[in-house]
């Protein structure tokens, strides 16, 4: 069962995201009703933990083999959603594919059907597009994830 509850239209939610770098390109996805991208991933499950989230949400929604390289760092969002209030607490890791992946300038869709859309941006190109939740460019700038986007 997904950590998430919902009180009138208010929603708590509990959410892993993978930051997955390949060849100097992030992986994004999106639905195909938003105009906004997000980091993949998806909700923990009660009594799992968020590395273990993470690789089985990459699975379901990719078919990819992943592993978690380290936690990257918690952050607290709260957004409104189809007019709902959400009070999301998010976990982030690096996730490395074990699987042989190619990248692509074109998006895709994962094996759950055609309501994510995935595209590989590269990193120089990311203040070009709209990421969520909004704080995610501050994270990717500082701290110990920076070295992950830098292109030395």
């Amino acid at each position: 069962m997904d950590i998430k509850f919902t009180v009138g239209q208010q929603r708590f939610n509990h959410r892993a995201a993978a930051v997955i770098i390949k060849d100097g390109h992030l992986l994004i996805h999106r639905n195909v009703r938003d105009d906004f991208w997000a980091l993949p991933g998806g909700r923990i499950q009660l009594m799992e933990n968020g590395e273990t989230a993470i690789v089985r949400e990459i699975n379901e929604e990719l078919g990819l083999k992943a592993e978690v390289t380290r936690f990257l760092s918690v952050h607290e969002n709260f957004f409104t959603y189809d007019e709902v209030s959400f009070h999301e607490v998010g976990f982030y890791y690096e996730v490395t594919i074990l699987d042989d992946i190619k990248i692509t300038n074109k998006d895709f869709f994962g094996t759950e059907g055609e309501e994510l859309i995935y595209r590989y941006v590269p990193i120089e190109q990311l203040e070009t597009v709209k990421l969520y939740p909004e704080k995610l460019m501050e994270m990717i700038q500082s701290g110990e994830w920076s070295p992950l986007f830098s292109n030395e």
